[in-house]
């Protein structure tokens, strides 16, 4: 009976043994994995970080575009409102005004 539990510790530290190894063996593998797997992983980050600031300076200076634009309509209408007094008062004065005819190409 003995001679049983004794065949069955060493089985059991064989195993064990074996388990170690083949730990020790994979170790080294899972190393290189896992800093391949960081590098990339930081190299995908930069190239976010990247396309989130083109977004951003694209976002503003659609931003800057729309302010310009919105100035832009707003001397257009002040410049029409302009032009209809100036049509009004010379109308009032019996003055004419006859619009330009756009030169021929």
């Amino acid at each position: 009976m003995e001679l049983l539990f004794l065949a069955l510790a060493i089985g059991c530290v064989a195993f064990l043994v074996k388990i170690i190894m083949d730990y020790l063996r994979e170790v080294p593998e899972w190393d290189s994995k896992v800093q391949n797997a960081e590098a990339e992983r930081d190299r995908h980050e930069s190239q976010m970080q990247g396309i989130v600031e083109a977004k951003q300076g694209a976002s503003e200076a659609a931003k800057t575009m729309g302010e310009e634009i919105k100035t832009m309509e707003a001397m257009r209408d002040e410049l029409k409102s302009e032009i209809e007094k100036t049509k009004k008062e010379m109308a009032r004065k019996g003055r004419i005004i006859i619009p330009r005819s756009k030169p021929e190409a």
